[in-house]
């Protein structure tokens, strides 16, 4: 029954953060939306304790949904080959340094405010 539950949990987060995605990459467009539920899932990871009865449901389910590698990946290409290359660099770092950063506010947030 534990695992129906925890399934359940990581299912309805899923849910939760795929519609979240559609709708933020949908209103901004693919470069500034995947860079946005990217840098912003990655401070609310940064805010999570692993050991939270809500992590299967928020970072497992809601997280995972929300931020993609192959959304990431996928639109680098799609830049890349449109012969967009300085944006496709530019798409990368802002994503990765960006993503660091606001993972290491979201842990900084959690000590100074136990979020």
């Amino acid at each position: 029954m534990k695992q129906i539950l925890e399934a359940a949990a990581v299912g309805a987060g899923g849910f939760a953060g795929a519609l979240v995605r559609h709708l933020v990459v949908g209103c901004s467009g693919n470069t500034v939306g995947i860079i946005a539920v990217n840098v912003s899932g990655c401070l609310i990871m940064g805010m999570l304790s692993r050991d939270s009865k809500y992590a299967l449901f928020a970072a497992t389910g809601f997280l995972g949904a929300l931020t993609t590698f192959s959304a990431f990946s996928g639109h680098t290409v799609e830049l890349w080959n449109s012969g967009d290359s300085l944006t496709a660099i530019a798409f990368v770092l802002v994503n990765v340094l960006a993503g660091l950063a606001a993972f290491i506010l979201g842990l900084y947030l959690k000590t100074q405010f136990a979020v």
